[in-house]
């Protein structure tokens, strides 16, 4: 297995406001979580930060490789529940600093070829294979219900200026669902997760060409988010890259 990720703040924020984290754990299992934080200047760090924490804890004590994907995938769900509830607990006890606060939240566990995955917001998650590349996750906003209500097309969706606008995310309201996804990755697949930094930046087949031509992930972390800053970078890049 192998795993890489890195983070940017690009050209236009003052402060990085996405979180990863990515671990290869000794019991077979790799890690891979990424958050993108909304709100004031140090709550939206705050909640991507404290969401990758209690997500990545709670994957940490609960997965076992040989588990089945239906035990893996409720370990998702209670790790997301737990990590909503702390971030909302935390805007209600001190509303001075946090009212407001939450992060989009996309990752799991992977088990060599297969992974689980929970989606909450617009950070994605893609399959990359060879020059080709399949969106996994759907995204839980405002401009992604117009384009399923045929009311935009996925090109002006990129350029709508409520793009940003999220209907879902962690720590927002008392309860939140995300939802799951199962891949299996073929041989030469390449799972990546990002944040609307990058996607918002590049189009798919971009994302998929850089990914295909660089020599290592870390090569392919860096140019993406090359990519991004070349295109405005208006906004907080975040990628993490996964195969088996």
């Amino acid at each position: 297995m192998n795993v890489y990720g890195k983070t940017d703040k690009g050209l236009v924020r003052s402060n990085n406001q996405d979180t990863y984290r990515t671990e290869l754990n000794q019991n077979g299992c790799a890690y891979l979580i990424l958050c993108d934080g909304m709100g004031g200047a140090r709550a939206g760090n705050v909640a991507s930060e404290k969401t990758a924490e209690v997500f990545l804890q709670y994957l940490q004590e609960h997965c076992e490789p040989e588990m089945q994907r239906d035990e893996l995938a409720q370990i998702l769900v209670d790790g997301a529940a737990l990590a909503n509830r702390t971030v909302y607990e935390m805007a209600e006890n001190d509303p001075g600093q946090y009212s407001g606060m939450g992060t989009t939240l996309v990752g799991g566990v992977a088990v060599g070829n297969r992974v689980v995955l929970a989606n909450i917001g617009d950070s994605r998650a893609y399959v990359i294979d060879g020059g080709r590349i399949a969106q996994v996750t759907e995204d839980h906003s405002v401009v992604e219900e117009m384009v399923r209500a045929g009311k935009l097309t996925k090109e002006e969706a990129r350029h709508y200026p409520g793009r940003n606008l999220i209907t879902r995310a962690v720590g927002v309201d008392a309860d939140v669902e995300p939802d799951l996804y199962e891949v299996i990755l073929r041989d030469g697949q390449i799972l990546l997760l990002c944040s609307d930094g990058l996607s918002g930046m590049l189009t798919d087949s971009e994302i998929a060409e850089i990914v295909a031509s660089e020599e290592n992930f870390e090569r392919a972390c860096e140019t993406l988010i090359a990519g991004a800053c070349g295109a405005g970078g208006t906004d907080n890049i975040t990628v993490v890259l996964y195969t088996k």
